[in-house]
């Protein structure tokens, strides 16, 4: 950009593709990241590719065969002028007005009012912190005891139409049989509208369109390896623990099926942002990004090439680190007696090598100085040795072939990337003053929606 100045406006998880944001202003940077922040300010789609024949293995789950109607999980509206609990007759359902029926969850969580009204799912209590804030319970002789309020998450599932009308009764094959003499694009375009270009408006999303939506909570569960989950944790008891616990709620769409890799394509809409949401829902209802190894998919699907050379890496690098291997000049592997086993003290002779002639040089940073003079640090990257001096060409060429080797293998058996692309954002901008105004962003189809 001319001005040399360009901002950031949000980002993306590292193994994730797709749209992303980066203003000319930080004026426009910050009007940016609020609609994004905002709930209702924001639309957000995703795609991804998932395991096996979305929805169906839903309904086999807790060994459950009647087509999901009876499934636990699944949310069922209640008439008000339903009668079947004393055996009368309720209105009939094609007079009900379908727009007066309210979601049995906004945002992941089961409103107040609507305790009533749905029945199935479950109810996951949770400390309400959303505003940063505690709120107080009060007994009934209006005194506080000291306790922190609790709203309920729910967890289970309703089918909506294109336009976010409950469509109550519909099985999860609606959402096979809509897909059915239909291509991924025509689906997608029904789904979520046709694409925005310039000069022309933008056709809606279709109504006929069914849309799965499913509330689940969300929680990390180590800060320190970035490890999410999700569920009804029935099982946490730690107090701290449950304080994690955050209603969650996507809704998801199939755009199509590929019957040679048992995958399909499907479009997520997240309501909330939570760490991982979307690839814990989707593991969570027996359908896992194919490729996403964290959460229930397989590194390297659906190529054995890239299986096989990733267990020979993994292999490699687990038995350098047990000091089985040593890295010799030509990169490759050989016997040795712990050389690189991080376990082992340091000899007085490597912390000379690591240490000598190699001072702080100015405006280096103290982490790449550690780093430079670590012993444990070389053995890692598959160095035994760090030569005699700096002058010495020949160590010098085998550390680099050795950190090669290493980078290598470690590249190796690292995830290279999921099939979850952020597909298009759709914001509701005020710039100050005026009517609010709505800008969509679409990017490409990433190359897996093709399968």
């Amino acid at each position: 950009y001319s001005s040399g100045k360009l901002f950031t406006v949000h980002r993306l998880d590292r193994l994730t593709s797709g749209l992303v944001f980066i203003a000319k202003s930080s004026a426009l940077a910050r009007s940016l990241g609020k609609c994004i922040m905002d709930r209702d300010g924001c639309e957000k789609i995703y795609l991804s590719r998932v395991k096996g024949r979305f929805p169906l293995n839903l309904r086999k789950m807790d060994s459950i065969n009647d087509g999901g109607r009876n499934h636990p999980w699944k949310f069922q509206y209640i008439h008000p002028d339903c009668k079947s609990d004393q055996g009368g007759e309720g209105t009939n359902p094609t007079k009900r007005l379908k727009h007066s029926i309210l979601p049995p969850c906004q945002y992941g969580e089961v409103p107040e009012s609507n305790g009533k009204a749905w029945r199935g799912g479950l109810r996951i209590p949770v400390v309400d912190k959303e505003k940063n804030k505690k709120k107080r319970n009060i007994n009934s002789q209006g005194v506080d005891n000291g306790s922190e309020a609790q709203s309920f998450a729910g967890l289970g599932y309703w089918m909506t139409d294109g336009h976010g009308t409950i469509v109550e009764e519909a099985p999860l094959q609606d959402l096979i049989e809509q897909c059915e003499n239909a291509s991924t694009e025509e689906m997608l375009a029904g789904a979520i509208g046709s694409t925005p270009s310039a000069g022309s408006d933008r056709l809606p999303a279709k109504q006929s369109v069914r849309w799965l939506n499913f509330s689940c909570p969300c929680r990390i569960s180590s800060h320190k390896n970035g490890v999410c989950e999700a569920g009804s944790f029935s099982d946490l008891d730690d107090e701290n623990d449950r304080r994690g616990i955050k209603p969650a709620q996507t809704s998801f769409a199939l755009l199509s099926y590929d019957a040679a890799s048992d995958t399909s394509l499907v479009v997520a809409k997240p309501v909330t942002g939570r760490t991982h949401q979307i690839r814990l829902h989707l593991q969570k209802l027996g359908h896992p990004i194919a490729n996403d190894h964290c959460y229930g998919g397989e590194l390297w699907f659906g190529d054995e090439e890239g299986k096989r050379v990733c267990a020979e890496s993994r292999d490699w690098l687990d038995r350098l680190d047990r000091g089985e291997l040593a890295v010799v000049a030509n990169g490759s592997a050989a016997d040795a007696d712990g050389k690189t086993n991080a376990d082992t003290p340091a000899t007085e002779a490597e912390i000379y090598q690591a240490a000598a002639d190699r001072p702080r040089e100015d405006g280096e940073s103290i982490l790449n100085f550690i780093e430079k003079t670590c012993v444990w640090c070389a053995r890692c990257r598959g160095v035994d040795a760090m030569g005699a001096s700096n002058n010495n060409t020949k160590s010098a060429l085998e550390n680099e072939q050795a950190v090669f080797q290493r980078t290598l293998m470690e590249y190796l058996v690292r995830s290279q990337g999921i099939w979850l692309h952020a597909f298009q954002y759709r914001l509701e901008m005020n710039d100050g003053g005026g009517p609010d105004r709505t800008v969509c962003y679409r990017t490409k189809l990433p190359y897996w929606a093709a399968m």
